[in-house]
């Protein structure tokens, strides 16, 4: 599986790095895992193709996680008349979220949700689900309540992507990370967790518990992304990775 990094950035653009969106490529799929505002200017600038995303996975109802997702409706209906279907999952109430979202954003657009092909799935907290050929698992984490957070561990062709959310230090990080090829996990701080926020510090501390195969840190403020003293690679906007 290829993955691409469109953004791993922080709410507040630390670095000029972009919101989180990671691009999975597999034999059969091309899926999104968060859709942060700035997800379709990556898209382009990465010459991706907008039109060919089946999957949208969203961790948590926050903008620089899911506010994209109104720019890839308007883009895929006007710009490239989108033709295949797309599903898109997240939490409890995803679909209300997203119709919500998309009139917010651009009053009166929300019918065009209504003629997309688009399928809504909820996650199953704790325990996986399956659509066609592809297995998520979804597991609660410590974020901000309103959002409702969740870490993911994504199944596709007999590799496993996971991906914490934001969040603070909690078990289903430990759940997450088990058999997983490559567990990306939240490292907002340097050396010390703030509420809804990882340090790496903390991450280091249980670096034992973590049995991922590869694990890359994101979502960094400045201190720990300017630090030289990681215990584990750091994403870049616009990495790949094979896995």
């Amino acid at each position: 599986m290829k993955l691409t990094v469109l953004g791993c950035g922080d709410a507040f653009g630390s670095g000029g790095r972009f919101n989180t969106s990671f691009h999975l490529e597999s034999q059969h799929h091309q899926i999104l895992v968060d859709c942060g505002a700035s997800t379709l200017i990556r898209i382009k600038q990465l010459g991706l193709d907008v039109s060919a995303i089946d999957t949208i996975i969203i961790t948590h109802f926050h903008g620089d996680h899911y506010g994209g997702i109104p720019f890839l409706v308007l883009s895929n209906q006007i710009e490239y008349e989108r033709k295949i279907p797309l599903t898109i999952i997240g939490p409890k109430d995803i679909k209300s979220k997203v119709y919500e979202l998309q009139e917010a954003l651009y009053p009166g657009t929300s019918t065009i949700l209504d003629h997309l092909d688009i399928t809504f799935l909820e996650f199953r907290t704790e325990d996986w689900i399956t659509h066609q050929d592809l297995e998520l698992y979804a597991a609660s984490v410590k974020h901000s309540p309103p959002s409702d957070p969740h870490g993911v561990k994504l199944k596709v062709d007999g590799e496993i992507f996971a991906f914490s959310g934001d969040t603070e230090w909690c078990d289903s990080l430990v759940d997450l990370a088990d058999e997983a090829d490559l567990f990306i996990i939240e490292s907002n701080n340097l050396n010390e967790d703030t509420p809804g926020h990882l340090s790496h510090a903390t991450i280091k501390k249980n670096l034992d518990k973590l049995k991922a195969k590869q694990i890359y840190l994101t979502h960094m403020g400045n201190e720990a992304f300017e630090s030289h003293d990681l215990s584990l690679p750091k994403l870049a906007d616009g990495m790949i990775i094979q896995f």
